[in-house]
């Protein structure tokens, strides 16, 4: 929201934004908290991670970062956040970011990271157009220290017709995502709304690439993608399309 900016830059430049690293943090779990990281608490732990979250709060904003920790080195890099605004005709907060979809395969880790645009103000002055929430695929590698976005979608769009009411247009969505403990990650993305729908099916293995993760995403299948048949092994990508079987190696 536009009115707490300065806040959340402040924030931001607390929580270590484009995913810094800690340099050393020890990764014991007591209880639910991390052991010597102030505001901790866990989230999910694994034979090789630690994922949890570290919470700031200031009056108007409450921002909870979240981390991967590798366990055998304690090293950890933050791959997202979720954040609150307060709303003073609600009397409580809302949720303006949000991390979603966690997975864990080995040291990497894969989520989805959601905002949503402030569009009380774009109502208000009856913008034609206001965009909805945005969605970003995210990765990261404990063992490596990096974190790194894949993929960013549109959620939909909300327009005014030519009667002056606002109608919500679907855009594009994941309804699948996929992560293996080679850093294989592959998507499936949704286009259109209704009975017009396309499908297609991403894939890409992440790397290390110039002090972030990246990956280069190729399209690997478009049509009548079943959603249920994607599946990935090491860096072997399978799905069916009308009935057929089809593979890939990311």
């Amino acid at each position: 929201m536009k009115v707490v900016g300065l806040v959340l830059v402040e924030l931001l430049a607390l929580a270590g934004w484009c995913g810094t690293a800690h340099a050393s943090v020890p990764c014991a779990v007591h209880g639910h908290v991390v052991a010597g990281v102030a505001h901790s608490r866990v989230v999910s732990v694994s034979r090789d991670v630690v994922v949890y979250r570290v919470r700031h709060e200031q009056e108007e904003v409450r921002l909870d970062t979240l981390w991967v920790c590798d366990r055998k080195n304690n090293r950890a890099v933050r791959i997202g956040n979720d954040e609150w605004v307060s709303v003073e005709n609600i009397g409580g907060q809302v949720a303006n970011r949000t991390l979603e979809h966690l997975q864990i395969a080995g040291t990497w880790v894969l989520a989805t990271q959601t905002g949503d645009e402030d569009q009380q103000a774009c109502f208000k002055y009856e913008v034609s157009s206001c965009d909805g929430p945005s969605s970003t695929l995210v990765v990261a590698n404990a063992a490596l220290g990096l974190a790194g976005s894949l993929a960013s979608i549109r959620d939909y769009v909300v327009e005014l017709n030519g009667e002056r009411k606002y109608v919500t247009t679907a855009k594009r969505t994941w309804s699948r995502t996929l992560l293996s403990l080679q850093g294989a990650v592959a998507w499936l993305e949704e286009s259109g709304s209704g009975s017009v729908k396309t499908t297609s099916l991403f894939g890409c293995l992440a790397h290390a690439v110039h002090g972030k993760i990246g990956c280069s995403a190729r399209t690997h299948a478009e049509g009548d993608i079943e959603p249920d048949s994607v599946r990935l092994s090491h860096t072997t990508l399978t799905w069916m399309v009308g009935g057929s079987a089809q593979a890939a190696v990311l």
